[in-house]
């Protein structure tokens, strides 16, 4: 969650809980702005396969609509069918806005084509995307979203937390990102550009997270 109240859910977290939370916090403190995800699992083959199942995460949030509703992956099958899908929750009025997640390039254009066809926007391409991973600068992704109008809506963007100040190369986080740690803070290039961090959070007087 944002400190605007932007919060980012999906039926694949915690298997619908995440959605219930947010329901609950809801009834008790107000309303947000939420945007949650289709799980593009291979049994789901059809339009009305989203529609189902953004009116099931509708269910768990205890709401008529949402601000937005994503793809949260593409699959081998079934994409174009899941466009039409998002194009039906939104002239249903289930949903304000439509986006999609972990698309590269090509089929982003793919998508928006398809649902300007309808009329309808692509709001938004949610990808991993921080200063520490970058990618979408150079592989052409961040420029094809730009030139259709698309936001990306970063996830990771404290790089997984190494860019949260609260790791080193001395001291890094256990589990599964630890060998990723080491390998990041080991380059030369990765201590230039937590320099820079530190800059441009001393000029402002914030946390690295800031």
């Amino acid at each position: 969650a944002r400190r605007d109240g932007f919060v980012d859910t999906a039926e694949l977290y915690g298997i619908g809980r995440s959605e219930s939370l947010v329901g609950q916090f809801e009834k008790r403190h107000g309303k947000v702005t939420v945007a949650s995800k289709f799980a593009a699992l291979p049994w789901r083959t059809s339009r009305d396969d989203v529609v189902k199942a953004c009116e099931a995460s509708l269910k768990r949030l205890g709401r008529d609509s949402m601000e937005l509703y994503q793809i949260h992956f593409p699959n081998a099958w079934a994409n174009e069918a899941y466009w039409d899908g998002l194009g039906d929750c939104y002239e249903k009025g289930l949903v304000k806005a439509v986006g999609v997640s972990n698309y590269g390039s090509d089929a982003v254009k793919a998508v928006s084509k398809t649902l300007s066809a309808r009329g309808i926007p692509l709001l938004s391409n949610q990808i991993q995307y921080s200063l520490a991973y970058p990618f979408a600068n150079s592989n052409g992704l961040k420029q094809t979203c730009d030139d259709l109008g698309v936001k990306i809506l970063a996830y990771s963007p404290l790089g997984l937390g190494l860019l949260s100040g609260k790791y080193s190369l001395a001291n890094p986080p256990k589990g599964p990102r630890k060998k990723l740690a080491e390998s990041f803070f080991s380059q030369p290039a990765s201590a230039e550009l937590l320099a820079a961090i530190a800059a441009v959070q001393k000029k402002h007087d914030a946390s690295p997270t800031q």
